[in-house]
C-alpha cells in the first residue's frame, strides 16, 4: 500500500508530466486550416479589395453580384443547380441542389440575384456590426473546434 508521501509524489509527477505536455502543445505550430476554412478566408480576401482585413456589406453585395454574373453561364438571369456547382467548396453544403433549395424562395429550382444575395446575411452573422466584417471575426467563426460541425454563417442553419 502506498503511503501518503508516495501518493503525493506520484500526483506531483503526473501533474508535472501534464504541464510538460501542455507546454509542448503550446509550442507546436497550429494545424493547417481545413480546405473549407482556407477557401472561406480566400473568398474574404477576394472581397477585401482594399486589403484592410475588413469588408463592408456593400463590398460583399458587389462581390456576390459579380460571382452570380460569372456563374450564370447561359446569361438568363438565374442560377441552376449545375451553374452553382463551382461555389460548393466555400459554401459547406452537401450538394448544389441542397444549396439551391436553401436559397430558392419561390420554389422554381433556380436562383435570382436577390435569392443568391441571401449569402450575405449568412456571411454577416459572424459580425458584431451589421455593416462590416473583419477577417478576425471570420476566422473566429471557423474556430478549429467548430470545423467539424455545420457552419451557420455560410449555410444558414
Amino acid at each position: 500500500m502506498m503511503t501518503r508521501a508516495r501518493l503525493a509524489f506520484v500526483f506531483v509527477l503526473g501533474a508535472l508530466a501534464g504541464c510538460q505536455t501542455a507546454v509542448q502543445q503550446a509550442d507546436a505550430p497550429p494545424p493547417p486550416p481545413s480546405p473549407e476554412r482556407q477557401e472561406f478566408i480566400t473568398q474574404f480576401k477576394n472581397i477585401d479589395t482594399a486589403n484592410k482585413g475588413m469588408i463592408t456589406l456593400d463590398q460583399a453585395k458587389a462581390h456576390y453580384a459579380e460571382v452570380f454574373r460569372r456563374l450564370d453561364t447561359n446569361r438568363d438571369g438565374f442560377l441552376t443547380v449545375a451553374e452553382i456547382q463551382p461555389l460548393m467548396p466555400v459554401m459547406a453544403a452537401r450538394s448544389a441542389s441542397e444549396l439551391v433549395a436553401r436559397l430558392d424562395r419561390n420554389g422554381d429550382n433556380k436562383l435570382t440575384l436577390a435569392e443568391f444575395q441571401v449569402i450575405n446575411s449568412w456571411l454577416f452573422r459572424l459580425s458584431r456590426d451589421p455593416n462590416s466584417l473583419s477577417l478576425e471575426e471570420v476566422e473566429r467563426g471557423f474556430a478549429p473546434q467548430a470545423e467539424n460541425r455545420p457552419q451557420p454563417t455560410l449555410f444558414g442553419n
